[in-house]
């Protein structure tokens, strides 16, 4: 199946002011009803909407992943789209071989990858290294600098795709390139398991990791600013107290929650942080920080995480990102459920105070578009009262 060939076809209309109402939430003002983000992460659910493969768009082209990012905007009509990249080459990925568990595919530069059926986990098929795996064994600063290349830039590929997207999607929708705080970074760099250790008996050299990603910071923002961006997201995955006390959340990573906000700020960039996990008791702390806007998970792990509970944090004036399920929720799909869910998140935020409608979590790719239009139409249909 090609992106000519998607089943979908447009079922609401394109909303001309998305960008100008998402710039006008994250200012600070209120907007009834309230804009609607599309939270997507890499290709996840978005070779559904384009009417690719799977494949085809994990090792796509340049002109596939434009296409795509489209194809969701024409499918849903967002006000908040998220810039995914614009992926291996300018030549489009073959095909080589398929069995039940997995793909092998060469994308256009040659470089052969499997991607397995179950999970869409993408791989190197010589190596089997994922692209989230560590960089290798960090035991000294001398193993840092060798590890860990300095920022150099986006790369003109990337940034010609972010320049192309927001240019021909226009004030029809605000487009959202996204990254990590340098925290985050040095903990995929050292690996989970390293990263801990490493904070708690070496916090020194977890901290240097942390600073050669934050040194490239004011460049990203610059860059994405020159590409024609208003707005950044950057996703915190781990500064949760599920998985560190708030006194480490504390000391690792809030300043390069702060660094990256100032960064982007500096930049002419509004800025939205979203933080995982049980978040409960840092929200003091991250409330502290002045990003334009807080997007946080759907409620797991016992962590009762609801939309009223951070209003009570953050204030009447701040943005807040709303965090229906973005899995169990909308996997039921059911319209009546998805629509008093969508009720229920406005009420929480409060009449009068900035919001955006979003899920907690990137939409995964087992999530049927039917439940993506119930969210959109229940949110479009709604006032603040």
């Amino acid at each position: 199946m090609t992106i000519h060939d998607s089943p979908f076809t447009l079922h609401s209309s394109p909303s001309p002011s998305g960008r100008l109402n998402a710039l006008r939430a994250l200012a600070g003002e209120p907007v009834s009803p309230p804009p609607v983000a599309l939270f997507t992460w890499e290709f996840d659910y978005l070779w559904k909407v384009a009417g690719l493969e799977p494949w085809q768009l994990a090792c796509g082209d340049h002109e596939t992943w434009h296409r795509a990012h489209i194809a969701l905007l024409e499918r849903h009509q967002p006000d908040l789209l998220w810039y995914s990249g614009a992926g291996r080459s300018a030549k489009p990925p073959r095909l080589i071989e398929e069995d039940r568990e997995k793909w092998v595919v060469a994308d256009g530069n040659g470089r052969r990858h499997g991607l397995r059926k179950d999970s869409l986990a993408l791989y190197d098929l010589g190596t089997g290294a994922k692209g989230c795996d560590a960089v290798g064994a960090i035991a000294s600063m001398a193993d840092a600098d060798r590890l860990i290349p300095e920022f150099t830039g986006w790369g003109e590929a990337y940034l010609n795709g972010l320049a192309r997207l927001i240019r021909e999607v226009g004030d029809r929708a605000l487009i959202l390139p996204h990254h990590s705080p340098a925290y985050i970074c040095a903990c995929y760099a050292f690996g989970f398991e390293r990263a801990m250790e490493c904070m708690l008996g070496e916090p020194d050299l977890f901290r240097y990791v942390c600073d050669r990603y934050a040194a490239g910071d004011r460049r990203r923002m610059r860059e994405w600013k020159a590409a024609g961006a208003d707005a950044c997201f950057i996703a915190d995955g781990w500064a949760s107290c599920d998985i560190l006390s708030p006194a480490m959340v504390e000391e690792f990573a809030l300043p390069y929650q702060r660094g990256i906000v100032e960064a982007a700020h500096a930049e002419g960039l509004k800025i939205i942080l979203w933080n995982e996990g049980d978040i409960l008791p840092i929200l003091g702390r991250e409330a502290a920080i002045p990003m334009d806007a807080f997007a946080f998970e759907q409620p797991r792990k016992c962590a009762a995480v609801t939309v009223d509970k951070i209003r009570a944090a953050f204030g009447p004036k701040r943005c807040l990102f709303g965090n229906l399920d973005s899995e169990l929720l909308l996997m039921r799909n059911d319209p009546q459920e998805i629509a008093a869910a969508v009720r229920e998140q406005i009420r929480q935020s409060g009449a009068g105070a900035p919001f955006i409608l979003s899920t907690g979590s990137p939409l995964p790719s087992n999530i049927t578009p039917a439940a993506v239009e119930a969210v959109i139409r229940s949110a479009r249909g709604s006032l603040v009262r």
